[in-house]
């Protein structure tokens, strides 16, 4: 199997056009000791109303629906190793498409992805929010002390039985329109950044009316900031780097 590996925010993931990789395949490729490593497996496929589809296997070998990050990565994938040039990008995923647009300046990318509209609800617990963004959130005030939020995200997905995506909101500055939050996710655990997750806490703002919409907030995981903006339609805009990290061939003794 060839493949790329990228990350964004320190969000990595395995891209592959291989047609023989499977969602059975990904618990060996992703294990960080035995395997590649990584949170995720991107698959590239082609799509005939689009550019290219991305189907996205979390590293349990569980299918998502979407995947923020994973997207910002395909996308300078799509351009730097597949020859696609183009500065705006339609991408099929298992939530409908999803526009992109790729900025290059300099050794930076900066790559913005849609991610579409999102649907806020307060959840029976005090201080908790469900979002579906395409895949299911559940956004927490959680405790500032990061070992108390993890365990305390750990609890609340082990009572969701691990079916769902867990943000901590560890601080939220108004003023300075910053948060700064840990994610739990369903199928990979602790991630250095999520994505969508990160559009759940933008929805959720939104809802409880502390962000306004044409703002731009910047939400800091441990793996770095990303920039998200929620348009006047509703829709929820990320926008942040994507790293090349290397290239690697395996063969079937790895499967």
């Amino acid at each position: 199997m060839l493949f790329y590996k990228y990350h964004a925010a320190g969000n990595d993931f395995i891209i592959t056009d291989d047609p023989a990789v499977t969602p059975a395949d990904a618990p060996a490729f992703c294990d960080r000791r035995t395997g590649i490593g990584a949170d995720g497996i991107l698959l590239h496929r082609a799509a005939p109303d689009a550019d290219a589809e991305m189907i996205v296997l979390n590293a349990d070998g569980s299918v998502a629906e979407m995947c923020g990050n994973g997207l910002r990565c395909f996308c300078r994938y799509l351009v730097e190793q597949r020859g696609l040039n183009k500065e705006k990008l339609l991408i099929a995923t298992g939530n409908g498409p999803r526009d992109c647009r790729v900025d290059r300046d300099g050794g930076r990318w900066d790559i913005t992805v849609d991610l579409g509209t999102a649907a806020a609800t307060a959840a029976p617990a005090a201080g908790q929010w469900r979002v579906d963004i395409g895949n299911p959130h559940l956004v927490v005030q959680g405790p500032s002390d990061k070992e108390k939020a993890r365990a305390e995200a750990v609890r609340i997905q082990r009572e969701h039985r691990g079916d769902i995506n867990v943000e901590m909101l560890l601080s939220v500055d108004t003023a300075a329109r910053v948060v700064e939050l840990i994610v739990n996710e369903r199928g990979a655990g602790f991630t250095q950044a999520c994505g969508t997750g990160g559009g759940a806490v933008i929805e959720t703002l939104h809802h409880t009316g502390t962000l306004k919409q044409g703002e731009e907030w910047t939400l800091y995981f441990p793996g770095g900031p990303l920039r998200y903006r929620r348009a006047a339609d509703g829709h929820i805009h990320l926008t942040g780097d994507a790293v090349f990290v290397y290239r690697g061939n395996t063969d079937d003794a790895t499967r």
